[in-house]
């Protein structure tokens, strides 16, 4: 099928896929929240913690389907070294040996029923804190679809804290008007969070005591709408979070701006160009990688790179689709796990980029990397030791 038939038959669908998606979200909207407070709630179990208590917290959200790993307890260090007061928070039940561990790394742990999928663990965390630390200059929210901090790179938080600002995300999405890629060698660059579904994203974020004293801020978390349905959740959380801080006159910010990535990839030369479109990870995207191995497979020019990748960054976010590039020029602290499993192509390209990062830790993520390549992407588990 071509790009414009494909694209007048997903416009055609559009109205009737919305429309019968319709009453589940309306009933999410308004009765899953007193439905997880009044019912799942009680099976929720909070635990105190070793950690010391500081005017600086850190919700850590994870969900550890094969026990805490390595790299949770990496996160929790940095944080504690830091100066933040860890909570973690579990959506799925910890064995006894997990949760001594955790105790010694975090002030409290709250262990809940797998309902809201992020943001239904921020909200339990949200709360904890506001009922239960009494004075917090800082709030951190974190969950484990990432990896950090990676090895040789920028450290977040005190570049986070270094911004000054009431809200701050390590990154952000759909900063730039959606680019059919057809039309990408007509992109003309300009990122904004004045565009309808941006945002920052949800993997990591910084809350300033100014937005934490809000009561409208509270309101937004006691009365958040909870749903079990992954793009319903990402639209009232990610989306309906940022929109919330930026209408409500806060100030904002990411400490990865990407504003000017089309100079920065003007800046490069030919031969470190081409590098960056081939290193271009599109999970779930088959066009996406189609039009990327013609350009590799002829003489491409610089505009048809640029443009590629700068459509790819707008489609689908910059921390999926150039987690080498960042790391390499902004010291980009996180590396998004998904991919790992989502297809066999965004596989083989982050593992490619996890082999090459130094130290324990990277060897660490190489192997947690390869575990759910070959658990969760059971379609190409088998190539793994050649990706």
């Amino acid at each position: 099928m071509s790009l414009s038939l494909w694209k007048i038959q997903r416009e055609l669908i559009r109205p009737f896929k919305q429309l019968s998606r319709l009453p589940p979200r309306l009933g999410s909207l308004f009765f899953a929240q007193p439905y997880y407070d009044h019912i799942l709630a009680h099976k929720k179990r909070t635990h105190i913690g070793a950690a010391p208590r500081t005017n600086k917290v850190a919700i850590y959200l994870i969900f550890p389907q094969t026990g805490v790993l390595a790299s949770h307890k990496v996160a929790l260090r940095y944080l504690i070294d830091n100066g933040y007061s860890p909570v973690v928070v579990s959506n799925l039940p910890l064995s006894d040996t997990d949760r001594d561990e955790l105790t010694a790394l975090s002030s409290r742990i709250i262990e809940r029923p797998n309902f809201g999928y992020d943001f239904g663990g921020y909200r339990d965390g949200v709360l904890e804190v506001i009922n239960e630390f009494k004075s917090v200059e800082r709030l951190v929210l974190l969950n484990d679809s990432a990896w950090f901090p990676l090895p040789n790179s920028g450290d977040w938080l005190h570049e986070a804290e270094a911004l000054k600002l009431d809200f701050v995300g390590a990154a952000s999405n759909y900063g730039h008007e959606r680019v059919d890629l057809e039309d990408y060698k007509q992109i003309r660059w300009s990122y904004s969070c004045d565009h309808r579904n941006f945002h920052y994203c949800s993997f990591a974020l910084m809350i300033s005591e100014n937005v934490l004293k809000s009561p409208a801020f509270r309101r937004f978390w006691r009365k958040f709408p909870l749903t079990n349905n992954k793009t319903v959740t990402v639209r009232r959380g990610e989306i309906g979070l940022s929109s919330w801080i930026i209408s409500h006159g806060f100030s904002h910010g990411s400490t990865l701006d990407i504003s000017d990535l089309d100079t920065e990839l003007a800046g490069l030369s030919d031969t470190e160009l081409t590098a960056v479109a081939r290193d271009t990870i599109i999970p779930e995207m088959p066009r996406a990688k189609a039009l990327r191995e013609d350009l590799m497979s002829r003489t491409a020019t610089r505009e048809e790179l640029i443009g590629f990748i700068l459509t790819a960054v707008a489609r689908q976010g910059i921390s999926y689709t150039q987690p080498r590039l960042m790391h390499q020029s902004r010291g980009f602290a996180f590396l998004k796990k998904s991919p790992i499993w989502l297809d066999e192509d965004a596989s083989d390209l982050t593992l490619r980029f996890v082999r090459d990062l130094d130290g324990p830790f990277g060897d660490t993520i190489r192997d947690e990397a390869l575990n759910l390549r070959q658990t969760r992407g059971k379609a190409f588990a088998a190539s793994a030791d050649a990706a």
